[in-house]
């Protein structure tokens, strides 16, 4: 399944498949790192093996819930887009909402505009569902990303911290912030 976000610019959403393992493995071996790698002590190695293996990307696809893409600009893959609704977060109900659960992009089409053409997607396709609000994690150290979320309309709700033990001490807090649809 292939959605054009944007037709002039070549932006589409394209369904991960189960076969596409080995290619989101490399792409966000590549992304993921390149804006996490300082917060881990084997610079996110554990992360990206848990994450995006085989058996968790199989796991993902099978639930109802979970929508996957990759983000494609020009026929390239540059980042993934997933989200998952309905879904309520462990640490704080949030009944009848959609979770943001992965938004990467490659560093090189940073400030371009593409992460808010995939935010307004996002909030259509909650609106469209009747949802009545979106919500996501976000590092506590990731301050380009969290005034992002702000500048969207998320406001920080809760703040915890994380128990992977990889990750240094300092970075471990994390942001659940939420965007009211309503």
């Amino acid at each position: 399944m292939k959605i054009t976000l944007d037709s002039q610019l070549g932006l589409v959403l394209t369904a991960i498949q189960a076969e596409d393992q080995s290619v989101l493995y490399q792409l966000m071996d590549e992304v993921y790192r390149s804006g996490y790698r300082y917060i881990w002590e084997d610079q996110g190695d554990w992360y990206v093996n848990l994450i995006y293996n085989r058996h968790t990307l199989h796991k993902e696809l099978k639930r109802s819930t979970s929508h996957y893409f990759f983000v494609e600009l020009d026929e390239k893959k540059i980042g993934i887009l997933k989200y998952d609704f309905p879904f309520s977060p462990r640490e704080i109900e949030i009944p009848n909402a959609m979770k943001l659960h992965r938004l990467y992009l490659h560093p090189e089409v940073h400030g371009k505009g593409i992460a808010k053409i995939l935010m307004d997607h996002c909030e259509n396709v909650a609106m469209e569902n009747g949802l009545e609000s979106i919500w996501l994690e976000a590092m506590e150290c990731q301050m380009q990303a969290r005034k992002f979320y702000e500048k969207m309309g998320f406001r920080e709700i809760l703040t915890y911290t994380l128990d992977f033990e990889r990750i240094f001490p300092e970075y471990r807090n994390i942001q659940i912030m939420k965007k009211s649809l309503l």
